[in-house]
């Protein structure tokens, strides 16, 4: 009994693993997992079958063998004889999971099964395995382990908005089941003769339980639809969100893009809001705008909301516009989607003079972001007028090198980013001195056919820039390495850049109205010019092979652009420098299809060691395997045995049986036809090659067991007591005294119990005088 609980729990543990498989990308990331936990499941089952000691302890044994079994696993090939941790293998150990944490952290899902990433599956799992354990072996709640369930459920919640899929959600479901249903087993197993339930009670649970199912699947169903506010990606928008801190009216803000990368990556391109307009080709939505960059991230600025920020009449002009235009206001109406979350930031066409909102709603001046500070309605509508400024190629054309009127530089990088961007910025940018010159050649360096558009880009190895990854390596990626690279690149023209988020302008589907959709989400670049302020460029390659509602403006390829610049990818000619992978004589292997596995698998073979699965030898694992099983194979009949005689400790009715094993294992002969009585005496009789007796205390609880077991065949149930239960520990550790050491050892290893057993007691005929 005490075994089939810790195996019940290791299968709940097993049936919950699909519930991270859309996170990794790869055949066998959950082999460790299983190992780990297997091997933890193997110390709780023969813990409680070899010792009858607290279970306290079994925890603690657990952890010591599962943090044994990773050395062999992840640095077997720095381990003495492969298993012991030596402290170079215990180094490599830490590097590895450090290895991991780099990967999981730099790659959205699906990532990489590296030896990093399943060596983290494998310690979170164990440790889940342990607790679950302890709460349904040690505490016996295995109820609670319903909340390690819901812990390993809301992983997927948070970082990716697709849900779980269906089968994942029915094996774990099956896995808890399970477990609930094997204790009850072993309870009813323990507390004696169940209860028989008439059929029509049957009927009445069955009934009961059916309609507590529907109503449950009922209120799923339609409490989202009457509340939009609960929706599938909750979870991932609540871990997700904007906000990392609000202090004395300052909003700071974060990780825009994720949003932006969720919508993109969405299997339902839901949409997000609809728009009336008097334009007739209505530009981008700006929501957030990215001042900084830390050499890996773009992230904005703290803002400010206080009373002088408050949106009230006309919005502030935007830097670098001596006045408002002239021209001819246009008014859009903008609707936000009910099923969408409610937007702190507003996605508004530039400029905006004014914007009609309710609420209060606050604008940050450098940047014209409108935002609240409250948690903003669902389904909101607002009314946004704007002054569409036209720019040519000609004004950009003409403006100065150094702009005079930007508060802020904007054109400073991190001394991290590798040279290689500054070479390849140099080449594309060539000799002139034109801002504008240099703006158009990043673009066209981007659209001109050498960068492949994908949502799903191969994974970054964990040693590399990611920057310089894209650049000079896979150039696979979607907005948002393509407008952060160029931006950097502006920068490192001298070109004041920054990366604005929101959405495309969307589709027409009526006169002058235009949906949004979450496959419309959007970043792209905006660089300064004295005179024109912050202009959009639009790097990411547009139409059926890129972003599809991408446009390229028109001043980016009109009057002012010189036919006769240099090549965008001359060759550096500087000794000092180190060629890009582009510049060299061999041809770049083509980037391989982000939505293979098997050629990101080739990829990652090649890889060098320390970032892959070179430090994830299992070659050892089959030869260890057959050895475990030649060496544990004897000892199998003898721990099947120990499972059986536990098995009846406290079973009513089952103490008889024990003892008539216990014979038969010893060679003392086991008669049907005999009374318990008669069964006492006779064991009693017995003498050792001495002639030395049983024990006192050993032929008193023979007869004391044979009275109980006469009691029992005539009661109505079969009943238990503690008394019952120590004479019959006496009686086994008494009885091999008076035998010969080869038969006690024969018994123990090879029990004939376990294959040659009578009868049970209930079938026997038992004789009418005792």
């Amino acid at each position: 009994m005490k075994a089939l609980m810790p195996l019940a729990t290791l299968v709940c543990l097993l049936c919950a693993l699909p519930l991270i498989a859309p996170l990794v990308r790869g055949d066998d990331w959950w082999l460790p997992a299983v190992l780990l936990m297997g091997a933890a499941t193997a110390v709780s089952v023969l813990y409680r079958l070899l010792t009858g000691w607290i279970g306290l302890l079994v925890p603690v044994l657990q952890l010591v063998v599962v943090a044994l079994f990773v050395v062999p696993l992840f640095a077997g090939h720095l381990a003495p004889l492969g298993v012991v941790p030596s402290g170079a293998a215990v180094e490599h150990v830490f590097t590895v999971f450090s290895q991991g944490l780099g990967v999981i952290d730099a790659n959205r899902p699906p990532v990489t099964a590296t030896a990093g990433v399943m060596l983290i599956i494998a310690l979170a799992f164990a440790v889940f395995l342990v607790a679950a354990d302890f709460l349904a072996v040690t505490a016996r709640c295995p109820g609670m382990v319903g909340g390690l369930l819901l812990a390993l459920a809301v992983v997927p919640l948070v970082v990716e908005d697709t849900g779980i899929g269906t089968w994942a959600l029915v094996a774990c479901a099956f896995g808890f089941l399970q477990l609930l249903a094997v204790d009850m087993w072993v309870r009813g197993r323990e507390w004696g003769v169940a209860v028989p339930t008439p059929p029509l009670g049957v009927l009445q649970h069955g009934l009961t339980a059916t309609l507590a199912a529907a109503a449950a699947v009922v209120l799923a169903l339609a409490l989202p639809a009457a509340v939009p506010g609960l929706r599938t990606d909750s979870f991932h928008a609540l871990a997700q969100g904007t906000y990392v801190g609000r202090q004395n009216d300052v909003i700071t803000t974060t990780h825009p893009l994720v949003s932006m990368r969720r919508d993109l990556l969405s299997n339902s391109d839901r949409t997000v809001l609809t728009y009336r307009t008097d334009a007739e080709d209505p530009g981008y939505l700006r929501r957030y705008v990215l001042d900084e960059f830390d050499g890996v991230n773009w992230t904005m600025s703290p803002v400010d909301a206080t009373g002088d920020t408050r949106v009230q009449g006309e919005l502030p002009l935007p830097t670098g516009w001596p006045s408002a235009p002239r021209e001819d206001t246009v008014v859009t109406r903008v609707s936000l989607d009910s099923d969408v979350a409610g937007m702190d930031f507003l996605p508004l066409p530039y400029w905006a003079r004014t914007v009609d909102v309710s609420g209060d709603w606050y604008v940050h001046p450098d940047s014209l972001m409108v935002f609240t500070t409250r948690q903003p309605p669902t389904g909101l509508n607002f009314t946004v007028e704007t002054v569409e400024r036209e720019v040519t190629a000609e004004d950009l054309a003409r403006a100065p090198e150094s702009p005079r009127s930007l508060p802020g530089d904007f054109r400073s990088v991190p001394s991290s980013i590798g040279p290689q961007v500054q070479v390849l910025t140099d080449a594309v940018t060539g000799n002139t001195d034109s801002p504008y010159l240099k703006a158009v050649a990043l673009q066209e360096f981007f659209t001109s056919g050498e960068f492949t558009y994908s949502l799903r880009p191969p994974e970054v190895p964990a040693d590399a820039d990611p920057l310089v990854h894209f650049l000079t390596v896979d150039r696979t990626g979607y907005c948002q390495q393509f407008a952060g690279a160029m931006a950097v690149m502006a920068r490192q023209a001298g070109i004041p850049a920054r990366v604005a988020v929101g959405y495309t302008a969307g589709e027409r589907t009526g006169e002058g109205r235009w949906t949004v959709t979450s496959g419309d989400a959007h970043a792209w670049p905006e660089l300064y010019f004295e005179g024109a302020g912050w202009v959009r460029f639009e790097p990411t390659p547009a139409g059926a092979g890129g972003q599809g509602s991408a446009t390229e403006p028109e001043y980016t390829g009109g009057g002012g652009f010189d036919p006769e610049r240099p090549d965008p990818e001359p060759t550096p000619t500087s000794p000092d420098e180190e060629p890009t992978p582009r510049e060299t004589e061999e041809p770049t292997p083509e980037p391989s299809d982000p939505a293979s596995p098997e050629e990101d698998d080739e990829e990652f073979a090649a890889a060098p060691a320390g970032s892959d699965r070179e430090s994830l030898d299992l070659s050892w694992l089959p030869a260890a395997a057959a050895v475990a099983g030649a060496l544990l194979l004897p000892f199998l009949p003898a721990a099947v045995r120990v499972a059986v005689r536990r098995s009846r400790l406290g079973r009513p009715g089952a103490a008889w049986r024990e003892l008539r094993d216990t014979c038969v294992d010893l060679d003392l002969g086991w008669d049907l036809a005999e009374s318990p009585r008669g069964t006492a005496a006779r064991l009693a009789a017995l003498r050792d090659a001495s002639e030395v007796p049983l024990a006192e205390e050993v032929r008193a609880a023979l007869h004391r067991l044979a009275l109980a077991e006469e009691r029992d065949r005539y009661a109505p149930a079969a009943s238990w007591s503690e008394e019952v239960g120590a004479d019959l520990r006496t009686i086994v550790g008494g009885l091999p005294a008076v035998l010969p050491r080869g038969v006690r050892l024969r018994a123990v290893l090879l029990p004939r119990s376990l294959w040659d057993r009578p009868r049970r007691p209930a079938a026997d005929p038992t004789p009418q005088n005792a």
